[in-house]
Order: C-alpha cells, then sequence, then structure tokens
C-alpha cells in the first residue's frame, strides 16, 4: 500500500469513529428523553390492565373523579359537609366536657 491509501483509509477510519462517537454521547439523553416522555405519557393517559396489574387511570380521568367528589351533595359542596361534620364534633366535645365538669368537677384529660 502507498502512503496516500494509508492517509486515505485513516482518515477513513477517523471519520468512522468520529461519527460512532457522535451517535453514543447523543443517544444517551435522547434515550432519557425517550423514557422521560414515555412516563409522562403513562401518566397522562393512563396504563391499562395487564395480567397481575390493575389498571391506573390517566389524569384527566382522575381529575373528572375529583370535580364529581367537589360536585354539590345537597344543601352544599363536600368541603360543607366536612366543615359541618367538624362543626358537629366540636359541638358536642364542648358538650361531653360540660358534662364531665357538672358530674365530676373537672374536664377529661385536659
Amino acid at each position: 500500500m502507498r502512503l496516500e491509501q494509508w492517509a486515505a483509509a485513516s482518515v477513513v477510519l477517523g471519520a468512522i469513529l468520529s461519527a460512532l462517537t457522535l451517535a453514543v454521547t447523543v443517544s444517551r439523553p435522547l434515550r432519557r428523553l425517550a423514557r422521560q416522555n414515555e412516563e409522562f405519557r403513562q401518566d397522562w393517559y393512563g396504563v391499562p390492565a395487564r395480567p397481575g396489574h390493575d389498571a391506573v387511570p390517566g389524569v384527566p380521568e382522575r381529575l373528572r373523579r375529583i370535580e364529581a367528589e367537589l360536585r354539590p351533595v345537597g344543601r352544599g359542596t363536600l368541603r360543607d359537609a366536612v366543615n359541618d361534620a367538624e362543626r358537629r364534633l366540636k359541638e358536642m366535645d364542648s358538650r361531653l366536657d360540660d358534662h364531665l365538669r357538672a358530674r365530676h368537677g373537672r374536664t377529661a384529660g385536659r
């Protein structure tokens, strides 16, 4: 082989190695990005049931469920019902304290 042929072969080999190095360097972040994109898509759209695993609902379906829970139930929203229950518990607690004070002259555990 002549010197010109060796030089040409070296240039071609260098170009191939450079292309491979560039491909490996670029492919890692692209694979990571693709994996993150797939995770996001599964979170957003959900995952169907498969053997040994239940279906996982997507974000739109979860939001619909939350909105359905927040719709008015009877005379108000679910939050109103929780507030009403908390108010009733406080009233019962106060009445129990009053009863114990009247019967025993002390508060229970307070």
